[in-house]
């Protein structure tokens, strides 16, 4: 996609370098800041309309731009949501927050994967209804309104809807490649990092293990759910092992935080994580399958189990992290291995596409 510096992708840009002025108004302590807070954001959702209607006027209708506009409005949302949910205003909750960036960062995702096949999926009607919905209930909440709860119940009721139609249309035009049920596991458990990291920051122990238990639980429902029906998908192999690793380098940050451990372990195990990654990223583009090895299985689960321990502060807490940082080099040493390995015609095909 070829970028055009028309009118309506300049109203895009300028709408998302603002956002930041709308953060720091809400962070400093002026008069009236709700106020004007709530007088930018508003600018900024109308700005949205004003696009689309110079789009459609001149005749400047651009795919980059049905990709790039509706990401606009997910920033501005979700920067919304997220500063309003921390300084503790009225009429929003943490699992609204969640409902509505989760929706917005999976659907984002899904039109970021789909871009190599130019298959692009513009907002519906019923999109823009949530994206008006959601808007008017920030600035509810932003100037302290009656009813500002109600207002942002009913964005997070049309936010998860509209999201649903967005998937059925997707799976309209894509099959199970996308939309099936062992991504769906996977989607979940990704999800519930939000709230594992809230409830560990906040010393909710017991609740905060517990979703850490149902996110390492539920690990192999995926997997299952595949091989049984028939969709194990490359995405669904990526996306597994990224949810692995982003709840393991996300618990050994907290860790770190509440002095727990140190930060050499962090640095460590972080390291051969991203390496890891990469080579798997680079074996799946040639192969079009996602590595998994033995090791690699073992040093998950392994991971997991010492995560628990410190968290019980079980004696032998040292020697299980030894332990599991030998099979986390491992494991990345046999992807390097792989990597290598692969065919040299293969390289040399890609190179020519490329």
């Amino acid at each position: 996609m070829k970028f055009k510096f028309n009118i309506p992708n300049k109203i895009t840009i300028i709408r998302v370098s603002l956002i930041p002025l709308f953060a720091v108004i809400l962070l400093v302590k002026i008069p009236y800041k709700n106020i004007l807070a709530a007088f930018i954001f508003g600018m900024l959702s109308l700005s949205d309309f004003l696009d689309g209607y110079f789009a459609r006027k001149k005749k400047q209708i651009t795919e980059l731009g049905k990709l790039i506009d509706p990401i606009a409005d997910k920033l501005l949302i979700s920067t919304a949501l997220i500063f309003l949910l921390v300084q503790g205003y009225e009429g929003i909750k943490l699992w609204m927050v969640v409902a509505i960036i989760a929706r917005e960062v999976i659907l984002t995702a899904v039109r970021i994967y789909l871009l190599p096949s130019k298959i692009v999926v513009p907002a519906s009607n019923f999109g823009k209804a949530k994206t008006v919905v959601q808007s008017t209930a920030i600035v509810f909440v932003l100037l302290g309104l009656p009813f500002s709860w109600h207002v942002m119940f009913a964005a997070v009721l049309l936010t998860v809807v509209s999201g649903l139609e967005y998937l059925i249309r997707i799976k309209q035009m894509t099959g199970n490649k996308i939309v099936n049920l062992p991504n769906i596991i996977t989607l979940s458990r990704f999800l519930l990092i939000i709230p594992f990291v809230y409830y560990f920051l906040n010393s909710k122990m017991h609740i905060s293990l517990l979703i850490f238990a149902v996110i390492t639980l539920s690990d192999k429902l995926d997997g299952i759910s595949a091989r049984l029906m028939n969709q194990k998908t490359e995405l669904g192999s990526g996306l597994d092992s990224f949810t692995d690793w982003t709840l393991i380098l996300t618990t050994f940050i907290l860790l770190v935080i509440r002095n727990y451990i140190d930060a050499l372990w962090v640095v460590l195990l972080f390291i051969p994580s991203i390496v890891s990654g990469i080579l798997k990223i680079t074996y799946a583009r040639r192969q079009k399958v996602v590595p998994v090895t033995f090791v690699a299985r073992i040093s998950v689960g392994l991971t997991y189990i010492t995560i628990i321990a410190i968290l019980i502060n079980f004696r032998y807490n040292f020697y299980l992290l030894i332990a599991m940082l030998v099979t986390v080099y491992l494991a990345m040493i046999g992807y390097l291995l792989k990597a290598l390995s692969l065919p040299k015609k293969s390289i040399k095909k890609k190179t020519a596409i490329a």
